[in-house]
């Protein structure tokens, strides 16, 4: 598959991402550190799980990817997304699926075996996934930049009124959305609240993003395919109060008056370690009963 490459540059210390909340992926991750210590490979757990397995110190989430060879991450997309989107050039993420759903991950618990293997001598194949660069300005305050790797969701509070979100690329108005919100996600994060909001699905490796209305007030509104070169700049134009912005779901902060977001393609990608009998379409297939029927053999 386009897009797909196999991985060189040596393990020799292997970062463990927990789901602490689950005591299946701290039996886990304590099974999988004795394997490799025992391979002679050094092994790295983040702090925010470290205390959960009672192990002292670990690093950071926002740090890992820079002090380890491959992450492992062990738990459902939540878990991976909190390390992908701090990549670091030539570390792949190897997800195992202790969650629900389990897009971004690349296995089960039952079948890591196999593919823990490929990861640590250097063949396992790696899509390049693309990331978003989100830039947030605000009067009298230094920019804050983040990146995201599924999206980055305008929204309104529960009790807050309509929102108006002015988008322009390029500069140019294409088009103000009156609604809920607007989600602006990445191929990877097609399938996330994209999907839920009747966003369209996209081929993981595309280079592009979807802009997404929430509720939108009018029936002339519909989601928006663009290329991943294009600069957004969004803006609510009523009254922003009770408007948020939440990236990937898991952070998020109110925007003030006259804020300025924009949104464009990051120079970074990270790698997700992927199954080489197991395509996109037969995740869509297995997560999401896409597809139907399907010819015998395929999954």
């Amino acid at each position: 598959m386009k897009g797909l490459r196999a991985r060189s540059r040596p393990v020799k210390r292997v970062g463990l991402v927990t789901r602490y909340t689950s005591a299946e992926a701290i039996g886990l991750s304590r099974r999988l550190e004795r394997e490799l210590r025992k391979r002679g490979l050094t092994v790295v757990h983040d702090a925010e799980s470290a205390a959960a397995r009672g192990v002292a110190g670990g690093v950071r989430r926002a740090e890992i990817a820079r002090a380890v060879d491959l992450i492992v991450s062990l738990g459902g997309d939540g878990t991976l997304l909190s390390v992908a989107r701090h990549p670091a050039p030539g570390v792949p993420i190897l997800g195992i699926d202790v969650g629900t759903l389990g897009f971004l991950t690349a296995c089960g618990p039952e079948r890591h075996r196999a593919l823990l293997e490929e990861a640590l001598n250097g063949t396992a194949r790696v899509e390049p996934r693309r990331l978003l660069a989100v830039t947030v300005a605000e009067p009298g305050k230094p920019p804050r930049r983040c990146r995201v790797v599924n999206d980055a969701v305008l929204s309104r509070s529960a009790l807050a009124r309509i929102a108006t979100i002015c988008v322009r690329v390029g500069g140019a108005v294409i088009s103000r959305f009156r609604g809920d919100g607007i989600i602006v996600a990445t191929p990877t994060g097609s399938t996330g609240y994209n999907l839920s909001a009747g966003g369209p699905i996209l081929e993981p490796l595309l280079p592009a993003l979807t802009l997404t209305p929430i509720c939108p007030h009018t029936l002339s509104v519909r989601p928006l395919i663009l290329p991943d070169s294009v600069r957004l700049e969004l803006a609510v134009e009523n009254d922003p109060t009770d408007v948020y912005l939440t990236l990937d779901g898991q952070e998020g902060f109110p925007l003030a008056a006259k804020a300025r977001v924009t949104v464009e393609r990051s120079p970074q990608t990270v790698g997700l370690v992927r199954r080489s009998d197991s395509s996109f379409f037969d995740v869509l297939a297995v997560k999401l009963s896409f597809g139907g029927e399907r010819e015998n053999g395929n999954r």
